[in-house]
């Protein structure tokens, strides 16, 4: 295996203000991570929150900043992470996606990504290449995705996958710090999965008892299966971040490496 291919990270981002909140356990791993880290030459970032009815790459220059949360405090909506786009890479994700992909530049970098970047790579200065969730791919096809990604680790590229592996906004419970027993024993059993890299089992996780509390929607979800398949091969995966938060929302994180 090639020793200088890039990580995968998916990262369970959670509530916006673990970008900021120094309690945070998010925050504190994200931060600990980036220390860790070997720079990346590009960020591809393919986010729960740019979902789409098909596969979208961002090829613009720049990445406007987008703020996609309501109701929270002002200190959150001072942070300022606009880190610059890459049509260059760009172009080479649209080239390997193929008919699975095209060009739209009309999104930015929302939260789903700045919150976790802003504390894993502060200065902004990586360039981002925003990819959409495509609500409509089947599991298999996201992973198929993900696998086409696969060479633009080669190029110094970190892939970047963030959503939740559970997530339910319908059940949150404000006032916890921990989840629900069915949310930790679905959170579980897909750690179980992928570190034993039983793909097929991740594939047909709507097969698990209870993923339809743990996934009503799959926006969230669908980025883990992007990052699988990218990852697909790697000799290390670790979990980190394993927690859960506001009873119906995991944390738990994915790191794949070589």
């Amino acid at each position: 295996m090639n020793k200088d291919l890039m990580p995968v990270l998916f990262a369970g981002h959670g509530s916006p203000m673990n970008a900021i909140e120094e309690s945070s356990r998010a925050r504190n791993g994200w931060r600990t991570l980036g220390t860790e880290l070997k720079r990346p030459s590009v960020i591809i970032a393919v986010s729960a929150h740019w979902a789409a009815r098909s596969t979208l790459v961002r090829t613009a220059a720049d990445n406007p900043q987008i703020y996609d949360m309501y109701g929270f405090p002002e200190e959150l909506y001072q942070v300022k992470y606009a880190p610059s786009g890459s049509p260059e890479y760009a172009g080479k994700v649209l080239k390997l996606l193929g008919s699975d992909a095209e060009q739209d530049s009309s999104w930015g970098i929302d939260h789903g990504i700045w919150s976790v970047l802003c504390n894993l790579f502060p200065d902004a200065d990586i360039p981002v290449v925003m990819v959409s969730t495509n609500v409509t791919a089947s599991p298999a096809e996201l992973y198929e995705i993900g696998r086409k990604l696969k060479p633009m680790r080669e190029e110094g590229a970190l892939i970047l996958a963030s959503g939740n592996v559970v997530h339910n906004l319908s059940l949150v419970g404000w006032d916890m710090n921990d989840g629900y027993a069915w949310a930790d024993q679905f959170d579980e059993t897909i750690r179980d999965l992928i570190l034993s890299r039983n793909s097929e089992g991740l594939l047909n996780y709507q097969k698990i008892h209870g993923w339809k509390r743990a996934v009503p929607t799959a926006e969230h979800f669908d980025p883990l299966l992007i990052a699988a398949g990218a990852a697909e091969g790697s000799s290390s995966v670790k979990a980190w971040n394993e927690y859960r938060e506001l009873g119906s929302m995991s944390m738990t994180s994915y790191l794949w490496e070589n």
